[in-house]
């Protein structure tokens, strides 16, 4: 199914849920999961689930939904969601055996935009510190790290949101998947379903080295793409092992942007 045909008025595809698509595509891979048509936010639940007796045995537990009454960004931020189902409306829960470092949040940044520009490498996918994806110059995706501890027990969740149907329309500088892919590209179907497939490797990847300084590569690869977002003013001129971006002679921690 490309753009075009989905934007008919009479394709009944359009009654398509992309969280319900998500939690069978999970259950097809033998993962924990748990869908709800409507919450008030993933994170919210599965902060709150992160030590139940089912959990204790999983790695890793994905929780979606189609529509969030409460969704969240970083430092208080909403995230808005005008039309229920058009988003992956998503929170990855992972057992972890250390502490997570600030650099968790490059790493797991760099993962997103991986699956990403792997499944749609015609795409002008970008990175804007400290961890929204880009299409362009117009956000497309969005990710809110929170860890929980009970004991020597610790989760990590990774909040993920990406419209992909649909962008809030409340937002002028959003898009969707479906607005930015060009004619004939379908949207649906295996291609969806093969960015699920990246993006748990590179997550799963990306989450063994959340305790670790960032390497000579991935802070090339993360200078690279943060470089390429059109809508800064100055360019980045090094990241260091510890995440902290330097620009021209200022330092700026990731985690303060």
């Amino acid at each position: 199914m490309s753009a075009q045909d989905f934007q008919a008025t009479d394709n009944p595809l359009r009654d398509i849920k992309i969280g319900q698509i998500t939690s069978q595509w999970a259950q097809r891979n033998h993962l924990y999961s748990n869908y709800t048509p409507e919450i008030d936010s993933t994170n919210n639940l599965a902060k709150s689930e992160a030590f139940t007796e089912t959990l204790l045995a999983e790695l890793l537990a994905v929780y979606v939904t189609d529509h969030q009454t409460a969704g969240r960004g970083r430092s208080q931020n909403s995230w808005l969601n005008d039309t229920p189902g058009s988003a992956l409306l998503s929170s990855w829960s992972y057992m972890l055996n250390t502490k997570p470092q600030p650099t968790a949040s490059c790493h797991i940044g760099l993962a997103l935009y991986r699956a990403c520009s792997a499944t749609w490498p015609f795409l002008d996918w970008n990175l804007k510190a400290p961890n929204d994806i880009y299409i362009r110059g117009k956000k497309i995706a969005g990710i809110l790290l929170e860890s929980v501890m009970q004991g020597d027990e610790l989760r990590l969740i990774i909040g993920i949101g990406i419209n992909i149907t649909a962008a809030p329309k409340s937002v002028d500088n959003a898009t969707s998947l479906i607005a930015e892919l060009p004619p004939g590209v379908p949207l649906l179907g295996q291609d969806y379903l093969a960015f699920l497939d990246r993006l748990l490797f590179e997550i799963t990847e990306a989450i063994t080295y959340v305790d670790s300084q960032l390497s000579p590569t991935e802070r090339l690869a993360l200078l690279k793409i943060l470089n390429q977002h059109p809508l800064l003013k100055e360019k980045y001129t090094d990241l260091e092992p510890n995440g902290s971006l330097i620009m021209g002679e200022k330092k700026i921690s990731w985690m303060n942007l």
